[in-house]
Parts: C-alpha cells; sequence; structure tokens
C-alpha cells in the first residue's frame, strides 16, 4: 500500500449554528475549491431531507455549481436516492451534467429514503406502485445507454442529451448484499463505513471483488470507503470536534434533531444524559478523530483494511475554518499529491 492516498470527500453541506443554508452552500464552494487545490479526487454532494442542520436536499443542483467553480476535481452525488425518482430523470440529469463537464461527473446512487416516514411518504405520494431496486438500477443504466432488453417496456429509450463519455455509476452501500449487486451489475463501489463501521466493510469490499463482472462502465474493480473525520491541531482539540460531532449526531437520530450543527461552545455546555451517552458508545467506530497525523494513519489502516487506495471523509465538524484546516493539514499528513499548476479560473457558469 502506498503511502499516499487518493482523497475525497463527502459533503453533508452542515449548517453552523447562527447561520442560514444559503452560508452553508456558499462554504461547500469553498471547501471543494480547496479540495481541488489540495489535489482531492471526487467531491461528493449528499442528499437528505427534512433535515435544517444540512442543506445538501438536491445533489444535482449544487453539483452545477460546484463543477462550475472548480475546473478538475470529480464532482459527484454521494448519493442520489434512486427509490425517489425516476430513473429517467435521474439518467437525464446526469447526462445534463457530463454534458456541461464532461469526464467530471460521478453518478452515486443508493437505496435509502434519506428521511423520515412522513417526508419520505410526501416525496413519493404521486407514485402508484414500488419498483423493486435492482430493476430501478437496471432502468437507470440502461437509460444512460439506450440499450434495453427487446422485451422492455423502455425500448429504444434513452437519456438526452447524448454524451461522448458516460457518468461513473457507484452503488453506495452498506452491506455485504449491496456489495454483492454492485459487483454482479459492472459498477464501482463505495462502502458507507460512516454508516456501519461494525467490521463488516473489509468482507463487503471482497464479496464485491469476488462478484466483480467487468462492464462499459468499469473494467475493473473500485471500491471506495467513506467515514466521518474529526481533525484538530492538538488531541484536546480534537476530542472537541468530536463532541460536537457525537452531540450532532445523537440528536440527529432522534425525534428532536437540531436545527445547526452545535458550535463547540454549545457542546461545551451540554449535559449529556445517560441515553446520550448510549449513543455516542454505540456511534464511536463511525468517526475517526485525532491530529492530522493520527488520522491520517488510522485512514491508512482503514484503507489497508478494505485494500483500496482511496479513501472518502465527511468533515462534519463546527465551522467552516475548522473544516478548511482540517483539509489542509490532513492532505499534508496523507501526503496527497497537490497539482502543479493551480486551477484555472471558472468558466462562470452559475457563478
Amino acid at each position: 500500500m502506498s503511502t499516499s492516498l487518493k482523497l475525497s470527500i463527502l459533503d453533508y453541506s452542515p449548517v453552523d449554528e447562527g447561520l442560514m443554508a444559503s452560508d452553508a452552500l456558499a462554504a461547500s464552494v469553498r471547501l471543494a475549491q480547496r479540495a481541488e487545490e489540495k489535489g482531492g479526487s471526487r467531491y461528493w454532494l449528499s442528499e437528505h431531507h427534512g433535515m435544517p442542520a444540512t442543506a445538501g436536499n438536491s445533489p444535482e443542483i449544487l453539483m452545477a455549481r460546484i463543477a462550475s467553480a472548480t475546473q478538475t476535481i470529480r464532482v459527484g452525488s454521494g448519493a442520489v436516492l434512486l427509490p425517489n425518482y425516476s430513473s429517467l430523470k435521474i439518467a437525464e440529469n446526469y447526462q445534463l451534467l457530463e454534458s456541461l463537464f464532461p469526464n467530471r461527473v460521478d453518478l452515486g446512487f443508493g437505496r435509502a429514503p434519506g428521511a423520515d416516514a412522513r417526508t419520505g411518504a410526501a416525496l413519493n405520494d404521486e407514485k402508484g406502485r414500488t419498483i423493486p431496486y435492482a430493476q430501478k438500477v437496471s432502468d437507470l443504466l440502461n437509460f444512460l445507454t439506450g440499450k434495453h432488453p427487446a422485451n422492455s417496456r423502455y425500448a429504444g429509450i434513452r437519456a438526452h442529451p447524448e454524451t461522448r463519455d458516460r457518468p461513473q455509476p457507484f452503488v453506495l452501500g452498506a452491506s455485504g448484499s449491496t456489495a454483492e449487486f454492485a459487483g454482479k451489475a459492472g459498477l464501482s463501489f463505495t462502502f458507507a463505513h460512516f454508516i456501519n463501521a461494525g467490521g463488516d466493510g473489509p468482507e463487503a469490499a471482497e464479496v464485491y471483488r469476488a462478484a466483480f463482472q467487468p462492464t462499459d462502465y468499469a473494467a475493473q474493480p473500485t471500491v471506495v470507503v467513506a467515514v466521518f473525520v474529526a481533525v484538530g491541531d492538538t488531541d484536546a482539540q480534537a476530542r472537541e470536534f468530536a463532541d460536537a460531532f457525537h452531540l450532532w449526531l445523537a440528536y440527529a437520530e432522534s425525534a428532536s434533531p437540531f436545527d445547526r450543527v452545535p458550535s463547540l461552545e454549545t457542546t461545551r455546555a451540554h449535559q449529556w444524559t445517560p441515553a446520550e451517552l448510549a449513543v455516542r458508545a454505540r456511534n464511536q467506530g463511525r468517526l475517526i478523530s485525532g491530529t492530522a497525523a493520527k488520522v491520517a494513519a488510522q485512514l491508512r489502516a482503514l484503507a489497508h483494511a478494505y485494500g483500496t487506495d482511496e479513501v472518502m471523509i465527511n468533515l462534519m465538524m463546527p465551522g467552516e475554518a475548522a473544516r478548511l484546516r482540517a483539509l489542509d493539514t490532513l492532505t499534508s499528513a496523507l501526503n496527497v499529491a497537490v497539482p502543479q499548476t493551480a486551477p484555472a479560473e471558472p468558466d462562470g457558469i452559475f457563478a
């Protein structure tokens, strides 16, 4: 395993205490620009609904903004939530993005609703039937190519605009069954270690590789592992960032989530209940925290366990300055290759 890792970002567009969603989205643009400057491989945007503490509910729109403000970094969804939408509409959205930003678009998709039950119902209240996930994936890929089975009701339909290259599809999952599905479909695979840190991930990666069948989308298996990260200049500062993360997560999983990401001041003043401490203990493995050197060592170990050279970090830390600082120090500690020349100015689309 090389001492240098490919480093990618998964961004929830966190809304910090005292700020608005517009501030969070502007901060996401700046973080993406910094990630490109520091040699980041991918910048993915999440999809969540009914969560005021995260501003990203439409990755396609935010991808267009991010891609227009950068030049080289790949931009993707982590993930667009396939059950909520028409496969054709998703294919069209990503074909359009590929037309605007050639060879820079990742189509990461998942099977979760990304919302509570009532919000999920509201997103789907006009659908008359439930289509199995495997069928939706098959339809999505076939719309991208226009190649449907002869007996398909969609035969002859493809997503426009047509492009020279296609978005790179990634299956996002947190289980062995999803991994096997991704392998048999011949797609790239990202394991959500930040969801399932119970030790199943490395095994899922092996299941994926064993099941992999080469396709036009991927000639060989590709595994990315994604994890929450909190980085401090000192161990004490890193512990404070970890406290803030666990406080946010405890409430995000509750019936009364915070409407903002809690600040360090709010976190310091918080009196943890036994129930919250139990939730924190259960979630401990979902976060890697410490100084940049310590986090880098843990990320290398995680990559080794998954047999990959690419890790994707989610910086759910309070404060834009802290997230930028974490990215700077971590890319340095990981020996991420920095571009020899600064990226060119964006072309102005959506700017």
